[in-house]
């Protein structure tokens, strides 16, 4: 159960786009399973998004509501492609809002077209450059591509706005261990436990780390802390009962 540090950073980033694209269109995201067990401070930090940017798309005209309606609706459809027309007309008619241009990249993610999600979240970045998801979905698509140093460098651009926001220094942590900087990912880990919100999923990936590194008991203290953190966390839980006695 010590896991790979590929295959844990590839499903962080298939779930993280995964709820973050469904942000705001709650029919469509109540349909959505995410294929990874996100732990209570990673759950409360993606509500808190998805009710802030509610409240953002509150204060739009009238018409660009409707459109966002039709967006949710070709979602619901599992139609992602009618949603990025949806969303390019969107663009169109207001190409000041950054929410538009992260949601398009999104879309355009999913869609297959990588590098013009990239250039929308760049678009994102520049109109709002304090909204830390736009980093995150940036980041998620260079390693969805494999370039590992890219999206490093844009976790970094992340961290260093926001040094003390656990999710941030995950990612960092995760793209670290990811390019094989293990003892570099070990000390972004210690970063992140000590940082808001407290995360059992971070104490856990931190404890997977430390097992692959052959320090055990370090391991078992950080799987037992996750789950002092939050009972019953089922990832904590599954590793810790692995780790021989």
């Amino acid at each position: 159960m010590a896991g790979r540090p590929g295959r844990y950073l590839h499903a962080l980033i298939g779930c993280l786009l995964a709820a973050l694209l469904l942000a705001g269109h709650a029919a469509a995201r109540a349909q959505a399973q995410p294929p990874l067990e996100f732990d209570n401070a990673y759950q409360a930090e993606l509500a808190a998004e998805s009710a802030a940017l509610r409240a953002r798309i509150q204060q739009w005209p009238a018409p660009l509501r409707e459109m966002n309606q039709q967006i949710s609706a070709a979602l619901r459809g599992n139609d992602p492609a009618q949603a990025q027309r949806i969303a390019e007309a969107l663009s169109q008619r207001d190409p000041g809002n950054a929410d538009v241009r992260n949601f398009l990249g999104k879309l355009q993610t999913v869609n297959g077209q990588p590098a013009a999600a990239l250039e929308r979240f760049d678009e994102a970045i520049r109109l709002d450059p304090d909204n830390r998801w736009f980093y995150v979905n940036k980041a998620g698509v260079q390693a969805e591509l494999r370039d590992l140093p890219s999206a490093l460098a844009t976790a970094r651009s992340l961290t260093q706005r926001y040094p003390q926001w656990s999710i941030g220094l995950n990612l960092e942590a995760a793209l670290l261990d990811g390019l094989g900087r293990t003892a570099d990912a070990l000390k972004t880990y210690e970063r992140a436990v000590a940082a808001a919100p407290p995360s059992a999923q971070i104490l856990t990936n931190q404890g997977m780390l430390q097992r692959r590194l052959g320090r055990q008991a370090d391991a078992r203290a950080s799987y037992e802390a996750a789950l002092r953190l939050q009972p019953g966390y089922s990832r904590a839980a599954a590793e810790l009962a692995s780790l021989p006695r």
